[in-house]
């Protein structure tokens, strides 16, 4: 038995299948194998490719040779064009869609390139049936791609921004396929769209910029505060009582106004308004 080896895995699912009888799935499967066709015959690295069909939808091993990061930016954005080429000419009820899981690790191949096993092979099925991956589908019908992707794949390819894939173009959330007691972190990615808020999204927060941050002084250059019975304590709340009874003559109306301070309080008088030629007005 050969031992396993390493490979990135393509699960791919054709959404709504089994609407309109034979005619239509016979066509959109065939349909899926011509695009991967294509897509595979256009790859600009020799590594091999190992495809089965899967009920309606296609099973693809890559090698290591050809890098994830080619799989991620060219080959689902690829697929995405592929299929609304397809789609011009369709009837909206006979378009293609696909939803895909994306995920890589060491897989068993026998002799006769029958793939045999590997952990890679379950979880990008599972990615590709999660619910995340059905909501997305249905929230952006417009989209021809719906690809979820395993943490394992983001993180060799998105952070370093390989062949210009960036954090935004992707939505973590937890893949759950409950029937198949499956649950991972894992990225929603539409080529050429937003990825939606679904049920499953894992909200994470960005930490606070510097300019966002409130002001504040280290506690031992802070100024103490008074006591109850220090001096300038006194003399502060003596400067309330003063505003406190302070006493405004509601005839204020012109501009002589004199003040007379009488303990704690002072009284406002107006003395009518100032003549600005020598005399009274």
């Amino acid at each position: 038995m050969e031992l396993p080896r390493p490979w990135t895995v393509v699960s791919s699912d054709i959404v709504n299948s089994s609407a309109g009888g034979y005619p239509r799935q016979s066509d959109l499967a065939t349909a899926v194998e011509q695009i991967i066709g294509r897509i595979e015959h256009r790859c600009p690295y020799p590594g091999r490719w190992i495809r089965r069909e899967r009920g309606d939808g296609e099973l693809v091993l890559i090698s290591a040779d050809v890098p994830i990061a080619w799989v991620l930016a060219d080959l689902l954005p690829q697929l995405r064009q592929e299929i609304l080429d397809h789609n011009r000419n369709k009837h909206p009820d006979h378009r293609l869609r696909l939803r895909v899981g994306v995920d890589a690790g060491d897989v068993s191949v026998d002799v006769a390139g029958v793939p045999r096993g590997g952990d890679a092979i379950v979880d990008a099925t599972r990615l590709r049936d999660c619910g995340a991956s059905r909501e997305a589908a249905f929230a952006v019908p417009g989209a021809p791609v719906v690809a979820v992707v395993s943490d394992a794949v983001y993180r060799r390819v998105v952070p370093a921004n390989a062949l210009g894939m960036e954090p935004w173009m992707f939505r973590p959330v937890r893949a759950v396929v409950p029937d198949k007691t499956f649950q991972a972190h894992a990225w929603l990615h539409l080529p050429a769209h937003q990825p939606p808020a679904v049920s499953a999204s894992i909200d994470e927060p960005a930490p606070p910029r510097a300019d966002d941050r409130p002001a504040s002084t280290p506690a031992d250059d802070r100024p103490a505060s008074p006591s109850a019975g220090d001096p300038r304590r006194v003399a502060d709340l003596a400067r309330r009582a003063a505003d406190a009874h302070r006493v405004h003559d509601g005839r204020h109306q012109g501009d002589n106004v004199g003040q007379t301070a009488y303990g704690d309080h002072a009284t406002l008088t107006n003395y009518g308004p100032i003549s600005k030629g020598g005399g009274s007005a």
